[in-house]
């Protein structure tokens, strides 16, 4: 009995350094509210300035230094911004090979609970247009605030074409503003997903008459402008907003037309994932209007639209995207009484992207206000 003591006291010295080396490879590094998985390699600054090559599924290096060291064929990248790499990216590894003293790695992308294995991520902020810059836009599209006081996105239309047809031309002039706050939080325990919310607040205005110097039909949705925000890095996860200033026509107009309306709208959409479950919180609005009276003189079934496309990039992989457009439709017909009516709304939808969450589908939700007749060839509503 004198020998047992000593023996137990020896197997437990052996298997505790194990479980502890074990333990603390799983575990991995805090960085901010999230814990990161023991197999995720950080590549900064020091790292991407020896970056040669990417492309969807490989990364190239000049050498193997700093980080890149640290390397395996388990290992899961959360790499920086750079020029090469604007988004930032989130990889898994599949192989790495040597050449010389370059060190090529193929990888995929990685989903966010490979890398996280706990923590809470928080994305809460109001998108300002000096945060953004001008990716690209449209003819006849004038990127310049509508005034000092609205801090957001706006373009003005100026004679943008929707429409041409030998010498028949419909154009659209006015202004598109788009203010938006998102508020993202997403819960992960155990490298799982266990919880989203999000709240999405846009402060739209929509200020567009359309003039056609003949009859006119079809439809056309144009992407006016597109902006693309500032990455914004949060412990370590890189966002990058990016909107698109959409505007078009659907419809039919048997004669000349001109007609403007102005909506300025506040719009609430909140959504909700828990225990594998989607859940929507009804929407909320509020709006006022203006218009200028249709010139009109035959049968007329238009909608004209406008309105903002915001998607939230999470390492360059969509997460979320918001399309809304506010409406007006002019309808006219030659036998009715009134003559003709004009009505306003707003279409639109919020989608969450399972991608890089590691959902089994995207998820979608309705953003409609139906129409409402706000004048007719009577009067004001």
């Amino acid at each position: 009995m004198k020998y047992i003591l000593p023996v137990s006291i020896w197997i437990i010295i052996m298997i505790l350094p194990a479980g502890c080396k074990k333990d603390e490879f799983n575990w991995g590094e805090n960085v901010g509210d999230i814990t990161y998985s023991g197999n995720v390699v950080f590549l900064g600054d020091k790292e991407l300035a020896l970056l040669k090559e990417v492309t969807a599924n490989r990364i190239v290096f000049t050498e193997k230094a700093g980080e890149i060291e640290k390397i395996t064929d388990m290992s899961i990248l959360v790499i920086g911004v750079s020029q090469k790499t604007p988004y930032g990216l989130l990889r898994k590894v599949n192989s790495i090979q040597t050449n010389g003293a370059e060190i090529a790695i193929t990888t995929t992308d990685a989903l966010l609970a490979d890398a996280i294995k706990e923590g809470t991520i928080q994305f809460q902020k109001k998108l300002l247009e000096k945060d953004f810059k001008l990716k690209s836009k449209t003819d006849g599209v004038l990127v310049k605030g509508l005034d000092k006081s609205f801090d957001g996105l706006a373009v003005t239309l100026d004679n943008f074409e929707i429409f041409k047809d030998g010498t028949k031309i419909t154009r659209l002039n006015g202004a598109i503003g788009i203010s938006p706050e998102i508020d993202i939080t997403i819960i992960i325990k155990s490298n799982k997903l266990i919880g989203i919310n999000l709240i999405t607040t846009l402060n739209k205005i929509d200020e567009v008459t359309v003039s056609s110097n003949g009859a006119f039909n079809g439809s056309k949705e144009i992407v006016a402008a597109e902006f693309i925000h500032s990455p914004v890095i949060i412990n370590s996860l890189v966002f990058v907003p990016v909107v698109k200033i959409i505007c078009g026509f659907n419809g039919i107009v048997s004669s000349e037309v001109t007609c403007g309306v102005r909506q300025d709208r506040i719009i609430t959409s909140e959504l909700n994932y828990v225990n594998s479950i989607w859940s929507e919180s009804p929407l909320t609005s509020s709006e006022s209007h203006d218009f200028t009276v249709p010139q009109v003189t035959d049968n007329s079934e238009l909608k004209i639209f406008s309105g903002p496309e915001i998607t939230l990039n999470l390492f360059g992989i969509p997460v979320q995207t918001v399309k809304v457009t506010g409406y007006y439709s002019l309808l006219a017909q030659k036998t009715a009484s009134p003559f003709w009516r004009l009505l306003i709304g707003s279409d639109g939808q919020n989608s969450v992207k399972s991608d890089i969450l590691g959902l089994s589908a995207d998820f979608n939700s309705n953003i409609i206000i139906q129409a409402s007749e706000i004048a007719n060839a009577n009067g004001r509503k």
